[in-house]
C-alpha cells in the first residue's frame, strides 16, 4: 500500500511574508486540488496549520531561504513536512504557469508523481553551524573585495604595490600611503579602505576561532584533522553541511553529495558515452573547499595523494587529477567517521604541525579560555582527543 494513501498532500509555497496552500487528494485520478489559499500571512502560519490542517495530511515544500524554518514549525505541531529539492521541483514547476497559487498546486503534483527528491532536514544544532559556515564564506568574500577595491583604486593612479605586502598591516597601509604624493581626501579615501578591510579581517578571524571551538567540543568531527588536506575550515565544513554521516550507506553516496563523483552523458548512437566531469550537482562549497586541499596535497611531497595524484596527473587535466584526489579524501573522511579507522597510537609531525596552526588560529586569549595554559597544552589535549575518538 502507498504510503500517502487516505492522505491529502498539502502543497506550500512560502515567501517570506505570505504563502499560498493547496490540498491535493492522493487519488492519482483527480487532477484539481481540493482547494488552493492565497495570499496567506506567514506569521500566522501556525494558527492556519491547526485550523485548515489535519493529522494524516503531508506538507510539501521546496527547498528555500525560510523552507527548514517553516518544517521544523509544523513538526512542533505534529504535522509531517517534506522538503523537495529545488533544482528538479523548480524545474518541473516552472514549465507551467508561475504564480503563487499555481505553484502550490504543481508542488503537490511533484511529490504525487515522486519525480522530485527529498531533502534531508538538518537539526537546529547543523543548521546554526550551517550559518556560521555562511557568514564565514561571506566574510571571505568581502575580505577579497575589499582588497581588490584598494589594488583598483592605487591602478588607477599607476601604483602597483611590491610581491609581499600584507595589506592587512599597518605596514601594508604606511606603503600604500607612501607610494604616491596623494591628496587630502585621496589620503581619506585609502583609510576608509583600509579601515574596510581590517573589519572584515577581524570579522574572519572570530568566525574561523568560531568554528575551531565548535570542533573541538565535537571530537568525531575534529578526529578528521588527522587527515592530510583537512583542517578546521574543511572539517567544519563537513560537520556544517553532513551533519549525520550514517545517513550515507556508502561513501560512494557521499561522494555523489558533494557532487565530486564523475558524470557520463550517452544518447542515441554514442554507445561509449563522454565524461562530463564533476561540478554543477552537489554541495558546490564544500566541494570547492575539497578541491583546494587536493591542489595543495599536489605539491606537497609528504601527502600520501602526492605520487598517486602525479601518477594521474600524466594522463589526466590537472583539474581531474585534483577531482580525483577530492574523492580519495572524501572517502577517508567517510571511513573514519563511520569508525573504520585504526586508532591513533602516536601523532605524526605532519598533524603536530597542523594543530600548532589551529593554535595560531584560536590565539592566546581564545587558548585561555579554553582552558590551557599555552600552545603546547593545547596541542597535547587535541591529540588526545582525536586518539580517544577513533
Amino acid at each position: 500500500m502507498n504510503q500517502t494513501e487516505g492522505k491529502r498532500i498539502i502543497g506550500l509555497d512560502m515567501h517570506p511574508d505570505v504563502f499560498a496552500a493547496a490540498a491535493l487528494s492522493v487519488d492519482a485520478r483527480r487532477e484539481h486540488a481540493d482547494w488552493v489559499q492565497d495570499r496567506l500571512a506567514t506569521a500566522d502560519l501556525e494558527r492556519w496549520a491547526k485550523k485548515q490542517l489535519r493529522k494524516e495530511d503531508v506538507i510539501v515544500l521546496e527547498a528555500s531561504g525560510n523552507s527548514f524554518e517553516v518544517a521544523a514549525r509544523l513538526h512542533a505541531l505534529g504535522h509531517p513536512a517534506v522538503v523537495l529539492e529545488s533544482a528538479q521541483a523548480g524545474k518541473i514547476r516552472d514549465n507551467f504557469c508561475n504564480d503563487d497559487r499555481h505553484s502550490a498546486v504543481k508542488l503537490a503534483k511533484v511529490y504525487r508523481s515522486g519525480l522530485a527528491k527529498e531533502v534531508w532536514q538538518p537539526d537546529a544544532k547543523t543548521r546554526e553551524y550551517r550559518e556560521v559556515h555562511f557568514a564565514h564564506r561571506n566574510a571571505v568574500k568581502d575580505a577579497t573585495r575589499c582588497r581588490n577595491r584598494i589594488r583598483s583604486f592605487l591602478n588607477e593612479h599607476c601604483v602597483r604595490l611590491k610581491a609581499g605586502v600584507r595589506l592587512t598591516q599597518p605596514s601594508g597601509e604606511a606603503i600604500a600611503k607612501a607610494s604616491k604624493a596623494w591628496t587630502p581626501l585621496q589620503i581619506e579615501l585609502l583609510s576608509d579602505a583600509f579601515a574596510q578591510l581590517r573589519q572584515v579581517e577581524v570579522r574572519r578571524k572570530n568566525l574561523e576561532r568560531l568554528m575551531v571551538r565548535e570542533l573541538i567540543a565535537n571530537p568525531r568531527w575534529a578526529s578528521l584533522w588527522r587527515l592530510m588536506g583537512i583542517r578546521h575550515r574543511v572539517a567544519f565544513a563537513l560537520m556544517a553541511m553532513v551533519g549525520e554521516v550514517h545517513r550515507f550507506a556508502t561513501a560512494k553516496k557521499l561522494v555523489g553529495y558533494l557532487g565530486l563523483a564523475p558524470r557520463k552523458t550517452q544518447s542515441g548512437n554514442d554507445k561509449k558515452g563522454r565524461d562530463t566531469g564533476v561540478g554543477k550537482f552537489g554541495r558546490g562549497d564544500v566541494r570547492a573547499l575539497l578541491i583546494q586541499s587536493a591542489h595543495n596535497a599536489l605539491i606537497q611531497r609528504q601527502s600520501p595523494w602526492h605520487k598517486w595524484g602525479w601518477k594521474l596527473l600524466v594522463k589526466k587535466h590537472r583539474n581531474q587529477a585534483a577531482a580525483a584526489i577530492a574523492r580519495k579524501i572524501i572517502v577517508s573522511v567517510w571511513h573514519l567517521l563511520m569508525g573504520h579507522f585504526t586508532p591513533l597510537i602516536e601523532a605524526t609531525d605532519h598533524l603536530r604541525v597542523k594543530l600548532l596552526r589551529l593554535a595560531t588560529v584560536v590565539g592566546k586569549d581564545g587558548i585561555k579560555s579554553l582552558g590551557f595554559n599555552d600552545r603546547e597544552a593545547f596541542v597535547q589535549a587535541q591529540i588526545k582527543s582525536i586518539q580517544l575518538s577513533t
